[in-house]
Order: C-alpha cells, then sequence, then structure tokens
C-alpha cells in the first residue's frame, strides 16, 4: 500500500469571498474544512512516523557490535515491525482520505 495523494489533489474547504458564490441554498460544509486541515496536517506529519524505525535499522546493519543468530532474528524483528509501522501510517492517510473524498464541500443552508 502507498501514501494516498497528497492534499493538495482534493479541492480546498470554500472559505471567504469564495463562499459568498455559493447559491443561497448552500453554504460551506464545516466537517469537510475540519477533515481537510486534518488531512493536510496528518499528511505533512506522517513521514516522521514512517520513518521512526529507519535509525535502529540502519545502527543494527551498520555495526559488528551484535552477530549471530540472535541478532539476525531480531534484525527481521525490527525490519517486520518497520514495514508494518509503514502500511499502518498509510492505513491512517487513506481513512482519512477516503473519509474526505466522500465528505461534500457544501451542506444545505437551514
Amino acid at each position: 500500500m502507498s501514501a494516498p495523494p497528497p492534499p493538495g489533489s482534493l479541492p480546498p474547504p470554500i472559505e471567504g469571498a469564495a463562499a459568498g458564490a455559493l447559491a443561497p441554498t448552500e453554504r460551506p460544509n464545516p466537517a469537510y474544512a475540519q477533515l481537510y486541515r486534518a488531512y493536510a496536517d496528518a499528511y505533512g506529519g506522517i513521514d516522521r512516523l514512517r520513518q521512526a524505525l529507519d535509525a535502529p535499522v540502519k545502527t543494527l546493519g551498520g555495526t559488528d557490535a551484535w552477530l549471530g543468530p540472535e541478532a539476525r532474528r531480531w534484525g527481521s524483528a525490527l525490519d517486520a515491525e518497520r514495514a508494518r509501522l509503514r502500511r499502518a501510517a498509510d492505513r491512517i492517510l487513506w481513512d482519512v482520505y477516503d473519509r474526505l473524498s466522500a465528505t461534500p464541500r457544501t451542506v444545505a443552508r437551514v
């Protein structure tokens, strides 16, 4: 699974002067604006989460301080957890992206 498209690939929330151009029966959807901001924030910071285990993997692989079968097993487990963490980070983004994509930018004015 890879990361979903960046926030800029989706229409931004309707704000300011653009809100005045809506039909009288419509108004900007605050839920869309909130999800859009949450997606942009998550997308901007997700690389830190995706790379959280890169340094330990590099350290383990770049030194001869710990060798042998136990070190290989531990290294394999670390690699598996790094892959699992990356998949989880992508899943978080996809969940927010899917929800945002399904949320209308406008709602009926009541």
